[in-house]
C-alpha cells in the first residue's frame, strides 16, 4: 500500500530543492571572461532551522513584500529566510545580476506557479532580489 504525503509536505520537499540549488549556486566561484578573477563567496549557513515564530523584522518584511505580489505562496518561511540570506550575501559580494538571479529563480518559478501571479519567470526571480535589497539587506 503506497502512503500518501500531505501537500504540505510536497511543498517543502519541492522548496527544500529550491533551497538546495540555490545554496549550490552560492557557494561556488563566481568566474567571469578570466578565470583568474574568480571571487569565492561564502553564503552563511542557519546554525538550526528557522522557526516561523522566529522571524526578525526584516524577514517579515521581505515575506509581506513577496506576499503583496503573489510570491510567497506555498514556500516555508525556513526556505524564504535561507533565501533572502543568501541573496543578501551574494549582492554584498558583489556577483553578477545573472549568477544571482539564478540562484533565486527556482525558488521564485515555484511560487509564481503556485499563487498563479502575473509575475513569472525572471521577473518574479527579479523581484525577489529587489524585495530582498529593499527589506533585508
Amino acid at each position: 500500500m503506497r502512503a500518501v504525503w500531505p501537500r504540505g509536505r510536497w511543498a517543502r520537499i519541492l522548496a527544500g530543492f529550491g533551497v538546495l540549488a540555490t545554496t549550490a549556486g552560492c557557494a561556488g566561484t563566481a568566474a567571469s571572461e578570466d578565470s583568474a578573477a574568480a571571487i569565492p563567496v561564502t553564503v552563511p549557513m542557519a546554525a538550526a532551522p528557522v522557526e516561523a515564530e522566529a522571524l526578525d523584522g526584516p524577514a517579515l518584511r521581505f515575506k509581506q513584500a513577496l506576499a503583496e505580489a503573489g510570491l510567497a505562496a506555498g514556500v516555508p518561511d525556513e526556505t524564504l529566510v535561507a533565501l533572502v540570506r543568501g541573496t543578501c550575501a551574494q549582492l554584498a559580494a558583489g556577483l553578477p545580476e545573472e549568477q544571482i538571479l539564478g540562484s533565486v529563480r527556482s525558488v521564485a518559478a515555484f511560487a509564481a506557479s503556485v499563487s498563479r501571479t502575473a509575475l513569472q519567470g525572471d521577473d518574479a526571480a527579479r523581484f525577489y532580489v529587489g524585495a530582498a535589497r529593499e527589506t533585508y539587506c
